[in-house]
């Protein structure tokens, strides 16, 4: 009897616990819904002051505390009455009418009506405005159009270290407080205008508060004509420079190569002409207050640059006064939010006790950016929310429960402890969305991989390529088991953090970020019934890099065939083979990757003008919840004709899950246009411009933020171009190393001169 006693209660308690989790939640939610409401739609001069990533954060965690629905609408008037003071809660059996006279003016004789009207949304984006703009109409504004970084650079001739190995190192400072960060960067530039080696530290980028040595390395191109470095920092904050240095290495020797105020001792840093500086918004300067080594050192500091205006309509529906928001946030509370207000030229009617508005700038100022802090977890995740719920185009062509992704997040908010959980939390939300442009990133990811690359290919996991002879692995391999689990069991993790819209982008994003981890981590792999230990030593971006060198540009297949690949060579390339390729009768087009700006080869395939409209667009937007889009500003290419004309040939392009977003607009065109024979795999199924911004604690997320269809107004998100004819590889084919896919489009050509040499003859 005591034993089942004692079972009781605890079975009391681990309910009560539950039950209080399930109440935080509810609560977290319902604040979630009125921080959307009020930061995208209520239109007061106080909202518009507030840092609203910071009010995430803050305003969680006073909701955190919340036991009852009572303190639960204590809290929300408390906390959104000073920014937004025509706002009303109350308990959903009140039914309360909301009393308009209360927010108009005795007077109308000298007041306009403000209201917002979004075209996209760039509240809080990480975009220069176009094609995204989020407008307060007839109210002043104050935009930050400030670069996303400010750089320090040099150059040098390369002509004398080709084919050397460089080192270019410098002491580093990150000054405390900085919300952004530091890099050194280097780039080779070649005599063909295309670029070299390249590292701006992507993996690693400076976050430290203390004098640090930093350094890249690699090898010059031999086809190398400048060497292009320097030090960035971006978002906000204060870095220092010091002591820069580049050495190559001759013999067992690193040998210096002169640069001129590399120690920043002159009186200006761009003195003796060696550094030049970049970057709207920030000031670059010398310091002797702060260095690591001689008198002084280089700065670069954001201050931010304003753009000032007044807010004009962007679009004609808007908002009329007496149009309210009228949401149940919670199973118990309402909010009630009117959509337009009256202004002057001095404030928005009515006012807040400024008081308070005051007090709770200053609280909203104190909260913690750290990911250890439950209040930025929740914060950023009902940011992260609030953005797609009202802007994302595509919610009715993915099948999601955004508000039941929501509140998946927020309960793994309680139980993430470290910045990379809070990371997977925040990519497991967004990859439900499918979506091929969201990445989720933070300044401490990540990025290396053991010297292999693989693939699943016929339902098996295959080594593709080796990087070290020594390892005990060759291509065609098959791996079961990674780090004790198997293979499919290990990608199911991988994939429920990548967010795309077909199966091709999520193998191509897969194969890479299933290898990655932190520099010399180690990684158990399952083959032959063999355990075999790597480490992961190698950068993924210069091995991607690399791999990218390796590819041929173009060349002659045979002398009826010509073969381009539009993932390397730029247009000023193809205009000079223009000549050439009028002269064969096949022309592969190879676009398994990105366009290299070449799309104007379109227009050499087209008989006729572009006629396609509006195949781009972006939502107009001025009520919550994407309710009642008002309408789309529609763009496209108008794309012209061109000579030669090439398009009476055989053309042939190739593609698969890799061709995203620029590629697929220039395989629409092929697509929808019938401008040739398409092989290979379905693209991404992912295409506009990106909407990137910044979250607290050193996250970045892009995603898109306008809607793309095929050429006949029918869906490409999460389809694709897809190919006339489909081609998979094979484990034969990658272990004598074939391209299946060139193959094939060879094959159509032999088919098709085949059937002309027998319709000459007939």
């Amino acid at each position: 009897m005591k034993n089942f006693a004692l079972y009781f209660i605890t079975l009391l308690v681990a309910f009560g616990c539950n039950a209080q989790t399930n109440k935080s939640i509810e609560y977290q939610k319902g604040f979630a819904k009125a921080y959307g409401y009020v930061k995208y739609f209520h239109p007061s001069d106080e909202a518009a002051t507030i840092d609203w990533d910071k009010f995430a954060i803050y305003g969680s965690s006073q909701v955190e505390v919340c036991t009852s629905d009572e303190e639960f609408l204590k809290t929300l008037k408390t906390i959104f009455e000073p920014i937004a003071p025509s706002i009303k809660f109350h308990i959903d059996q009140e039914d309360l009418a909301f009393d308009f006279q209360k927010i108009t003016p005795k007077d109308l004789k000298n007041y306009d009506l403000t209201y917002w009207q979004h075209e996209g949304v760039s509240i809080g984006m990480n975009n220069s405005g176009q094609p995204y703009t989020s407008t307060r109409i007839n109210r002043e504004y104050e935009i930050d159009i400030s670069s996303s970084f400010g750089n320090i650079v040099t150059s040098v001739k390369a002509t004398a270290y080709k084919g050397k190995k460089i080192k270019y190192s410098g002491w580093v400072k990150l000054e405390k407080g900085s919300e952004g960060n530091g890099r050194l960067w280097f780039r080779v530039d070649t005599s063909d205008g295309d670029t070299g080696f390249f590292d701006n530290m992507g993996n690693a980028p400076i976050t430290e508060n203390e004098w640090q040595y930093y350094e890249i390395k690699g090898t010059i191109d031999s086809s190398a004509s400048n060497l292009v470095f320097g030090c960035f920092l971006t978002g906000k904050g204060k870095l220092l420079l010091d002591e820069i240095k580049l050495t190559y290495l001759e013999g067992e020797d690193w040998i210096d190569i002169p640069l001129k105020n590399n120690g920043f001792e002159g009186k200006n840093l761009t003195d003796e002409g060696q550094w030049r500086h970049s970057g709207t918004g920030y000031i670059f300067e010398l310091t002797g207050q702060d260095k690591f080594e001689g008198n002084k050192a280089a700065t670069i500091q954001y201050k931010g640059e304003l753009e000032k205006g007044k807010g004009d309509a962007i679009f004609k529906r808007h908002s009329k006064f007496g149009e309210l928001i009228n949401k149940k946030i919670t199973s118990n509370i309402i909010c009630q939010i009117p959509l337009a207000l009256y202004c002057t030229d001095d404030t928005t009617y009515p006012t807040s006790n400024k008081d308070d508005l005051e007090l709770l700038k200053k609280a909203i100022k104190k909260s913690s950016i750290e990911s250890t802090e439950l209040a930025l977890r929740l914060g950023n995740i009902i940011n992260v929310y609030n953005v797609f719920q009202h802007f994302y185009p595509y919610f009715d062509v993915v099948t999601v429960d955004w508000d039941k992704e929501l509140e998946r997040a927020l309960k793994s908010s309680y139980t993430d402890k470290t910045e990379k959980d809070h990371l997977a939390t925040l990519q497991k939300l967004t990859a439900s969305l499918k979506d091929g442009h969201i990445r989720v990133s933070s300044s401490k990811m990540d990025r290396f991989v053991p010297p292999i690359a693989w693939e699943w290919v016929e339902n098996k996991l295959i080594i593709t390529s080796v990087y070290d002879s020594n390892i005990g692995l060759k291509i065609g391999d098959e791996v079961t088991q990674i780090d004790g689990l198997s293979a499919t069991i290990f990608f199911k993790e991988v994939n429920a953090k990548i967010s795309a819209g077909t199966e091709g982008w999520l193998k191509y994003r897969a194969r890479s970020e299933s290898l990655m981890g932190p520099k010399d981590s180690k990684i158990s792999l399952r083959v032959k019934n063999q355990n075999i230990e790597l480490l992961r030593n190698m950068d993924a971006y210069q091995r991607r890099k690399a791999n990218s060198d390796q590819k041929t540009a173009y060349r002659e297949i045979n002398k009826d065939v010509f073969y381009l690949n539009l993932d390397i060579v730029a247009m000023d390339t193809i205009n000079k083979l223009l000549p050439k390729l009028e002269n064969y009768k096949s022309i592969i087009c190879d676009l398994r990757g990105y366009p290299k700006g070449n799309h104007d080869f379109i227009s050499h395939l087209l008989k006729r003008k572009d006629t396609t409209k509006g195949w781009m667009q972006v939502p107009q937007i001025i009520y919550p919840d994407q309710e009642n889009i008002v309408g789309w500003e529609k763009f496209e290419w108008k794309l012209g004709t061109s000579k030669p004309y090439l398009g009476d040939k055989q053309i042939i392009f190739i593609t698969d899950g890799s061709a995203i977003s620029y590629a697929e607009s220039f395989m629409g065109y092929i697509e929808g246009y019938n401008l040739g024979t398409i092989i290979g795999q379905p693209t991404a199924g992912t295409n506009g411009n990106v909407n990137p911004f910044k979250l607290p604690g050193g996250y970045r997320l892009s995603w898109t933020g306008m809607k793309v269809t095929k050429h006949n107004g029918s869906q490409h998100h999460a389809v694709g171009v897809t190919p006339d004819i489909y081609i998979s590889k094979t484990v034969d084919g990658i272990k004598t190393g074939s391209d299946e896919f060139l193959e094939k489009a060879i094959e159509l050509t032999e088919t098709t001169l085949i059937e002309t040499k027998t319709q000459i003859k007939d």
